[in-house]
């Protein structure tokens, strides 16, 4: 663009000019003559003037050209048409025209995008696992500008601390990535603000379990027992009391709250044939190697993926479900199996085809060994991580599988990771496979 423009302005001035010799007095005066003369051609040729008068008028013009019109000197005899370029003006406005182009893209134009250009895009296959943008679509955020926005909201919390749904939002963020001792920090400025919510003191259990490394005991069971006091039928709750029960060796008592959490769902759906599972595991299993509930709770709910938060997600999944949602089953790929080892976790995310690119749900589980797989997994509307962001607000969604070494949601080197393509919100019998090791 900038050799363009040069052209535009120079090409003009190179090209050759050609300047008239200067016109003269004496120049003048000829051309004065010719033009009397023939007038009396014409006076004569009309019989205006006879010919002696015509031959007398033209001796007379004769005799003041000489007059008027000296000779001509040797220098301006003959003055030959010259060729003019304004080769300095060429030379400055071909240095300072690309030096001011460069300061002021460099002041005001975004430079980076060079090297943007040239970068390739994301593709599911790749080892982010983001879906490749395409044209006229939002750019997919990574890991990275995700965890940015997280620590943004963590300093706008530090300047109003007294929103409680910042807190909130915040907590769950970071607890969705893994940061168990920041996501209950969070959680408890939340609670202090707002100490009558279930699902808060539910989720901040759930929380305070993994700070712990997987215990119940203190505080997580006491959040867990608010809760119940406050909505008893919080299903969060209920699973969350169950599995502390049973970890403590309680078995009658952990199977009371399943038994209670299977009232409140309905009969034909897989949340209730999962809870029936567990409850019939529970009746088997040795207290000291539970297969359901061995596993740290990384979300607790990870036997009963469905379960929905919130007594308005309770009330619903007892009518018609959990509201929109996507189900299906997380595989390996055999190549990679043995990439597993105890104590990994699975994160299992929605995110949105177009828009956001904040997980619309996040499910957290203790990855299973490699007999486990393929693994049932279902988002819905409750594993949102900020109101208003969940999958009823968008009709097409990406499901995305994470087996984390560290437990961080952000990919990590060695991470194990897959995706699939784009599907409907909504879709039933999803197979997500994991596939790719992170470099």
């Amino acid at each position: 663009m900038l050799i363009a423009a040069l052209a535009f302005i120079l090409v003009p001035l190179l090209r050759e000019r050609v300047t008239a010799a200067p016109v003269s007095d004496a120049g003048s005066n000829v051309a004065i003559y010719k033009s009397q003369r023939r007038e009396l051609d014409e006076e004569l040729a009309r019989d205006a003037i006879s010919e002696t008068e015509h031959g007398a008028a033209l001796a007379e013009l004769s005799a003041r050209l000489v007059d008027e019109v000296p000779e001509p000197s040797k220098e301006t005899a003959s003055l030959p048409a010259t060729s003019a370029r304004p080769w300095w003006l060429v030379a400055i406005i071909a240095i300072a025209m690309p030096m001011a182009t460069l300061i002021l893209y460099g002041m005001l134009g975004t430079p980076r995008a060079i090297e943007m250009a040239g970068m390739p895009p994301a593709s599911a296959g790749a080892p982010g696992g983001q879906p490749e943008a395409k044209a006229g679509e939002e750019p997919p955020m990574s890991d990275k500008q995700i965890l940015a926005m997280v620590e943004s909201l963590k300093l706008k919390m530090q300047q109003t601390p007294n929103d409680p749904r910042g807190w909130i939002l915040l907590a769950r963020s970071q607890n969705a990535l893994g940061r168990f001792v920041e996501a209950s920090e969070a959680f408890e400025r939340a609670v202090a603000l707002t100490p009558n919510d279930a699902q808060l003191l539910a989720d901040f259990a759930d929380a305070a379990v993994m700070t712990q490394q997987g215990r119940f005991e203190g505080k997580p069971h006491a959040l867990i027992m608010q809760a119940l006091k406050l909505e008893p039928t919080n299903m969060k709750a209920l699973a969350l009391a169950g599995t502390a029960e049973l970890r403590m060796g309680n078995r009658a008592a952990s199977l009371a709250y399943w038994e209670k959490l299977k009232t409140l769902l309905q009969k034909d759906s897989a949340d209730y044939r999962e809870v029936e599972s567990i409850i019939a595991e529970v009746k088997t299993t040795k207290l000291d190697t539970p297969r359901s509930m061995a596993p740290p709770p990384a979300a607790t709910v990870a036997a009963v993926p469905a379960i929905p938060a919130g007594k308005a997600g309770a009330d619903n999944a007892a009518k018609s479900g959990a509201g929109a949602r996507v189900t299906g089953k997380v595989a390996i790929a055999p190549e990679i199996t043995s990439k597993l080892a105890p104590g990994d976790t699975l994160f299992v995310f929605a995110r949105a085809k177009e828009g956001p690119r904040m997980p619309l749900a996040v499910m957290r589980v203790a990855a299973p060994a490699a007999s486990g797989f393929p693994l049932p997994f279902e988002l819905n509307d409750a594993m949102a991580m900020a109101p208003g962001m969940n999958l009823s607000k968008f009709p097409e969604v990406v499901i995305e599988a994470r087996i984390s070494k560290s437990g961080n949601a952000l990919l990590q080197p060695g991470d194990l990771a897959g995706m699939t393509p784009v599907i409907k919100t909504g879709a039933t019998g999803v197979l997500v496979t994991i596939g790719k090791v992170a470099p």
